[in-house]
């Protein structure tokens, strides 16, 4: 079991610090640095039910990243464990979800309308990319959207697309091009021509 104050596994630096938003797909804790404080999100599947989900998201990334570069407005997957339980992936720190973040302080509604237009059209750049390079997000949402203040300065935001656990390929194909293993990955999970896209 998992619990605040607990080292990650397998990332004994890392301590547990709260459980975030509910997850259909896996248990997601927040942890941080023991020396920095630096914070990172986890990805969990304690008994591997959820492995699958999360091989899918890792492979996805690194199509992301092949295709498109490192890139502010899509949160990173850094390290993964799909070797012995609690099985995990290991990700950059994005902020507070947009719902959460919204309501904080009415965060949303302070901004002016052109600032508030920018930051959705983050999000729709983000998207855009993400299907110039074949990758269908599939679950987007508040909860899969993260705001994080874009440097030193809180005045300024960033917003970050996460979460492509429940997304598709549209050409698997690509995957072989790139070199990249089919972790998670199956023709009908990925094709788009299987009807659950």
């Amino acid at each position: 079991a998992l619990g605040p104050g607990q080292p990650v596994p397998a990332r004994e630096h890392f301590l547990l610090e709260r459980q975030l938003g509910p997850s259909g797909h896996s248990e997601v804790w927040l942890a941080r640095h023991v020396k920095t404080r630096e914070p990172r999100v986890f990805k969990f599947s304690p008994d591997g039910e959820r492995l699958a989900l999360l091989k899918r998201e890792a492979t996805l990334y690194r199509v992301l990243l092949e295709g498109l570069g490192e890139r502010d407005d899509l949160a990173r997957v850094l390290d993964w464990n799909f070797e012995a339980p609690p099985f995990f992936l290991e990700c950059e720190y994005g902020g507070l979800d947009l719902k959460t973040w919204a309501e904080t302080d009415n965060r949303l509604a302070a901004l002016r309308r052109e600032q508030r237009l920018a930051l959705f059209l983050t999000i729709a750049d983000a998207v855009a990319a993400a299907h110039s390079v074949g990758v269908l997000h599939k679950d987007l949402r508040p909860a899969n959207v993260l705001i994080g203040a874009r440097g030193p300065s809180a005045e300024s935001w960033q917003a970050r697309v996460t979460d492509f656990g429940s997304g598709r390929l549209l050409d698997p194909e690509r995957l072989e091009a790139l070199g990249i293993t089919r972790l998670g990955m199956t023709v009908n999970q990925s094709a788009i021509s299987d009807g659950s896209a």
